[in-house]
């Protein structure tokens, strides 16, 4: 599908619009996923729009965007639409930044760990039922934090293949000890397809618009090509995305925590959480103390 087709679908834009950016990857040609970037400046969900089986995700983005993160993702932007060069001449910034905008995901990724191994470790004193979603949540941004120091943005459906493709020893040396506690080695097609359902459920609840038919599509490819692992760890991103939504509000969406036993797959032990909490902030301590070095 050309420039002017996606143009035509998606209505008359006065925004500069780009395709990629978080999210995006391999898969989506092969599922019939369009990831566009609307630069409107508003703060609101994603928009799903359906056009003869073909999926398009509507982003909002911002030139004001401060979060590095985002920026980075959007440094892998194709431009389709931008009459004053407003989008190239972001997109242009963004990569005379790159550097700094990996030093600065990579900090922010594991003061995230921490902030979720915190709230992990006040859940377990106080029996919340959100406990190990906290530590799922944690885990996710570890592993975040290990490939932005590796210079390399992450992506839901390849993190863990890139995560285990690392080559530099001394950044890559907690790998294996992240993946372990994301849980990955439990996936099987059976369990995947009920965290599939549950996912799908979540992401109903909470973005209400349709998100799940993307999540669905993506996860089925993946369960159809054999590659269970890395499923299981997109359906987590995808659930610490809508958890992260409502992770002020828990008090007001303890029913939620039913669905996401599934969703997250979670586990009740609580000598297994507590070697969790200890084992993730032990190795997100020691990950703050390589980047302050590698900063200098």
């Amino acid at each position: 599908m050309n420039q002017d087709q996606i143009l035509k679908i998606i209505g008359p834009v006065n925004y500069p619009v780009g395709i990629g950016g978080y999210d995006s990857d391999n898969y989506d040609g092969d599922c019939q996923i369009y990831n566009l970037v609307l630069f409107d400046g508003k703060d609101s969900f994603d928009e799903i729009l359906e056009n003869d089986s073909i999926l398009f995700r509507i982003s909002h983005g911002k030139f004001s965007e401060y979060d590095s993160q985002i920026l980075l993702s959007y440094s892998n932007l194709e431009i389709i639409h931008d009459e004053q060069w407003d989008l190239k001449q972001l997109l242009t910034k963004i990569q005379e930044k790159r550097d700094i905008l990996f030093s600065s995901s990579t900090k922010n990724s594991l003061v995230e760990s921490q902030f979720a191994l915190s709230k992990a470790k006040t859940a377990l004193e106080t029996n919340d039922p959100f406990l190990s979603c906290w530590i799922k949540c944690a885990g996710i941004s570890l592993i975040d934090s290990v490939l932005l120091q590796n210079k390399i943005i992450p992506n839901p459906a390849h993190s863990l293949s890139l995560l285990r493709n690392l080559k530099n020893e001394k950044n890559n040396q907690f790998s294996e000890k992240i993946i372990s506690e994301t849980g990955v080695e439990r996936a099987t097609s059976s369990l995947l397809t009920r965290m599939l359902k549950s996912s799908c459920g979540f992401s109903d609840m909470i973005e209400n618009n349709q998100n799940s038919k993307i999540i669905e599509k993506k996860a089925k490819h993946m369960i159809e090509n054999s590659l269970l692992s890395d499923c299981y760890l997109y359906l987590t991103y995808q659930n610490k995305n809508n958890f992260y939504k409502i992770k002020n509000s828990l008090n007001l969406n303890s029913e939620k925590i039913h669905v996401l036993k599934t969703a997250f797959d979670l586990t009740n032990s609580s000598s297994e959480l507590q070697a969790s909490i200890d084992s993730m902030s032990d190795i997100t301590n020691k990950l703050l103390k390589l980047n302050h070095s590698n900063a200098k």
